[in-house]
């Protein structure tokens, strides 16, 4: 075995610790429930699906997951490359990939807002997402966002809001009676990227050009990324730091329960 596979294999073993690690400590996941996993054209969510594919294989605990492809015919064409990404669940990881197409209502007020803001278009998609658990008897959708993605969403909610309002491992929606989850909250975006190049797994980057202008990655670029060169650990340092202060206020609530 070659150093670089030996590496890879390494990493994959690492990832899958730590998202298992994030499963059971904000108790993500339990027994026969079906979770729905919002599956993108980013390179975080396709290593989720195949992630998620892998831990249930082998995990103690039964649950099923439905991997679903979200098309949004109310904004710009995102079907990119889906046909790709089709095969590849379905023929490489042998489980179905389903496409949603989803409108807005003629009279819904986000037709207003979905071409000004990402926010807005995320609501939106997170509707569909929360109708469909309803079709599908399901508990909890699943989210890609990554240790980085925590950071930076805590760090624009401080400077732009005002308040300490950290991006959750976990977050109930009592009124749907669905959970959010993020299993890959303590995996590092840099070792998202290694695993998908060297597994091959197919993805692509956004073509929505209200992306490109975002505060979101002008915080990324010009805050987390620049005090990284200088601050060892700065990713690792801030998300814990955010981590233990969202612990301490739900644990009493019994809100991992």
């Amino acid at each position: 075995m070659s150093d670089i596979t030996k590496n890879h294999k390494n990493l994959e073993k690492r990832l899958k610790r730590n998202v298992i690690k994030a499963i059971n400590d904000f108790n993500m996941i339990e027994e026969w429930e079906t979770i729905l996993v919002w599956v993108s054209w980013w390179k975080d969510s396709m290593l989720l699906g195949y992630l998620l594919n892998e831990i249930r294989k082998s995990s103690k605990k039964k649950f099923e997951i439905r991997w679903i492809y979200i098309f949004k015919e109310f904004l710009i064409d995102c079907d990119i490359r889906f046909e790709e990404k089709r095969k590849y669940f379905e023929e490489v990881l042998n489980i179905p990939l389903e496409k949603v197409n989803i409108n807005l209502p003629s009279d819904s007020k986000l037709n207003e807002w979905v071409w000004q803001s990402c926010q807005w278009c995320a609501y939106a998609r997170r509707v569909a997402m929360m109708k469909l658990c309803k079709k599908y008897s399901a508990t909890k959708i699943a989210f890609w966002h990554h240790m980085d993605d925590i950071v930076v969403t805590t760090i624009m909610n401080m400077t732009q809001w005002r308040k300490l309002k950290v991006m959750p491992p976990i977050n109930r929606m009592r009124a749907w009676d669905v959970a959010f989850i993020r299993p890959l909250c303590y995996i590092r975006e840099k070792d998202i990227l290694r695993m998908v190049e060297a597994k091959q797994i197919p993805y692509s980057g956004c073509n929505c050009p209200v992306w490109t202008d975002r505060t979101r990655n002008k915080i990324k670029t010009k805050i987390v990324r620049e005090n990284e060169k200088v601050i060892p650990n700065y990713v690792e340092n801030c998300f814990w730091a955010f981590i233990k202060d969202f612990i301490e206020k739900n644990e009493k609530i019994n809100y991992f329960m």
